[in-house]
């Protein structure tokens, strides 16, 4: 394909070399003067989002807009070589007031009335006869590879950042003759063709007979039954994030639970041993209250084996009990000579070998000799 920058060896561009190399946006009001352009106050739609005849979609929001206004001409039906006015003839369009509106370009048309078709391009358009547009050389900087850019039946690239090298005016946009071919940055075209089958090898996903015994599949599983157990395999992995938070949470109330019982069995524990000292020192009275504070630590985590011991004890008998008389008061508090004439000096002296000797000492004084046994 014969590019436009090669068309400056035509008579008839040469003749209005002048116009390319102004500013976009005064070219026109520079030579209106002269009657070889006409401005018309009309605006095209230039390009969109939605899928073209060749399947491929050209996305707005990535339009490059100001890489075109740096060169904003057109041809009639992109100046085909076969055409009856190829690039060769000239520029026909200029385009001036090009903006974007949501998901749209648009423009308006400066026509160059020198062009063989200038003045029928006016008419036609003024008309109402030619009502269309078609961006052209498309440089395709960035194909998209995600997913929701691409529609259902979609057999071609999305192209998500490129612009156009030139835009031009054609009877029916976008069908076959009036759309030009991608290019890439080195302005190579892009073979749609390849790019097609390309996608749908992508497309295809291979398993290996261990794979798709993993799968419960046997080797010769058609396509759906694999899509099936793909599916499936899909649906189960989305799982297991569950199953792991689950599983962390359950772990956190198991390890509190846990906490809790210990916890519970401790001050089980510390009470059944205080009540055990508190009962053996205030009811039973088989022990001190000293002794049960040293019982209380030594037995702090083991109240049955506290509870084997305080069991296996006598009932506590303080030897002032044993000195009871029967009306007669205490041994402790009669004299020697009334102990002596009771028959209760040996009973005294078995059971309180100090006392005894004190009661000796009060009856004879220095002349008492204490007993030793």
């Amino acid at each position: 394909m014969q590019q436009y920058y090669k068309s400056h060896r035509n008579p008839i561009w040469r003749g209005f070399q002048s116009f390319s190399f102004l500013h976009p946006q005064t070219a026109c009001s520079h030579v209106t003067r002269m009657d070889k352009f006409k401005k018309i106050d009309k605006e095209f739609l230039l390009t969109d989002s939605t899928l073209n005849s060749y399947s491929y979609r050209l996305l707005s929001s990535g339009y490059l807009m100001d890489e075109f206004k740096k060169n904003p001409v057109g041809y009639y039906m992109h100046g085909k070589a076969d055409s009856e006015f190829p690039r060769e003839m000239g520029v026909l369009v200029k385009w001036y007031d090009l903006r974007a509106e949501g998901d749209k370009v648009y423009g308006k048309p400066c026509i160059n009335l020198s062009h063989p078709r200038g003045q029928r391009t006016v008419d036609e358009i003024e008309s109402g006869f030619l009502n269309a547009a078609s961006v052209g050389h498309i440089v395709a900087i960035e194909i998209s590879e995600k997913p929701e850019d691409y529609l259902q039946d979609q057999t071609g690239p999305t192209v998500a950042k490129w612009f156009n090298r030139e835009c031009s005016l054609v009877d029916i946009p976008g069908n076959y003759n009036a759309l030009t071919d991608l290019f890439d940055e080195q302005d190579m075209p892009i073979n749609l063709a390849d790019f097609n089958k390309q996608k749908i090898t992508m497309k295809q996903i291979f398993f290996t007979p261990a794979q798709l015994t993993m799968m419960n599949l046997s080797a010769d599983a058609d396509a759906p039954a694999i899509a099936t157990a793909f599916a499936d395999l899909v649906a189960k992995a989305g799982k297991v994030t569950k199953l792991e938070a689950d599983v962390v949470t359950l772990t956190t109330e198991k390890n509190t639970a846990v906490k809790d019982l210990a916890d519970y069995k401790k001050t089980a524990t510390e009470g059944e041993v205080k009540d055990l000292i508190a009962t053996a020192v205030n009811i039973d009275k088989k022990i001190t209250k000293e002794v049960g504070d040293k019982l209380a630590v030594d037995y702090a985590t083991n109240p049955g084996g506290l509870k084997n011991l305080l069991a296996a004890l006598p009932v506590f008998k303080s030897i002032t009990s044993d000195l009871k008389v029967d009306g007669t008061g205490t041994l402790e508090k009669m004299s020697y000579d009334e102990l002596d004439k009771a028959g209760k000096l040996e009973d005294l002296k078995a059971k309180d070998l100090n006392l005894f000797n004190q009661k000796g000492r009060e009856a004879f004084g220095e002349t008492w000799k204490d007993k030793t046994k």
